[in-house]
Parts: structure tokens; sequence; C-alpha cells
């Protein structure tokens, strides 16, 4: 069978759209913040990454005005290249001294930080051990670091006493990093 055939063949999704349980691509038609209109109907937004309900604030909005009359639409190219604004340094200035550090460096999504971070963290003879849950980015970070060498291990979902028992079977003086995620939506 031709790939493309299988793929014309494939009806599933169709089906379950049909049923009205497919939840995905959904247009929003207009985006307040919390609540969102989807079909006409106002619907509470628990899926987004809006988690303090900011993007419809005032003056987040108006400083995101403010910054398309002043730099455009968009970097045209990624920070690491050609896409690094004054406005980035800014603000990591601005959140090193809140923090009190030497410096900060921001990446624009969650999963460009575990992609950034958790390979560099470890390398050959080291461990990371892992929440079985973890979000996708989390779990694509770990396997860059398993190719690179270092021991992966996963404990299960919110067990310590079975994180306990995975780095009780690692040797002590074996550099580790734990790596969990912050929140976990429970679904089930």
């Amino acid at each position: 069978m031709d790939l493309f055939d299988k793929c014309n063949k494939f009806t599933r999704a169709d089906e379950v759209k049909a049923a009205g349980f497919y939840p995905y691509f959904r247009a929003i038609e207009a985006n307040e913040g919390p609540v969102v209109k989807i079909e006409g109907r106002d619907i509470i937004m628990a899926g987004s990454n809006n988690y303090l309900g900011l993007t419809a604030h005032p003056k987040v909005k108006e400083a995101a005005i403010k910054a398309i009359e002043d730099y455009g639409t968009g970097c045209s190219g990624s920070r690491y290249l050609t896409g690094t604004l004054d406005l980035h340094i800014k603000l990591e200035e601005k959140l090193a001294d809140f923090l009190g550090k030497e410096s900060v460096l921001l990446f624009s999504t969650g999963y460009q930080t575990a992609q950034g971070i958790i390979p560099t963290l470890v390398t050959k003879g080291e461990y990371i051990i892992s929440d079985k849950d973890n979000h996708a980015c989390i779990v694509a970070a770990n396997m860059m670091a398993k190719g690179a060498f270092a021991e992966f291990k996963r404990y299960k979902h919110n067990e310590m006493s079975d994180l306990e028992k995975v780095l009780k079977s690692i040797p002590m003086e074996a550099p580790k990093l734990v790596a969990s995620d912050g929140v976990f939506f429970n679904y089930r």
C-alpha cells in the first residue's frame, strides 16, 4: 500500500468530528482572556497558556501596539541569529535585576526552554529522572539528552516513593537531574 493511499483512507478524524467529539482546530472568533467565543458561544478557555489572563489587559494591548509600530510584526528570525531585539535585552536585564541575578536568558516558548536547558545540563555518565506524565517538551528534551549519552529513567507520576526507589538504583556519586512539570492537569 502506498503511504498516501493509507492517508487518504484514514476516516477516523472525520467520524469523530461528525459525532461532535473533535476538540481540535476549533476557530476562536474573539478572545477576552479567560473567556473566548467559539461558534458564537462564550466559553471558558482552560487550554491556553494565558495563565494570568494578561493577553486582554489594556496595558498589554497598548504595549503590543507600540511594539508593532516600532518593530513590525515579528523579528524575522530566531533570537540566536537575527531576531534579538533591544526589547529582549531590556526585559532580561530587568528580570535579572528583579531576581537579583547576574543575568537572565528568555526563551520564547516552554518547549524551547526544555530543549535549550535539559540537554545542556547532563552528559555521559549523568542521569535524568523524569516523571512519567511530563509534558511532551520535557520528554523530547530528555530524549535529546539521552542521545548525548546521558542515562534516562522514569518514575511513576507524582509517586515520591517510586522516585526515591529510582534514585537509590543510581550510583550515589552520579550527577542527577530530576525533571518534573510544575503543573499537571488531571483529566482522567
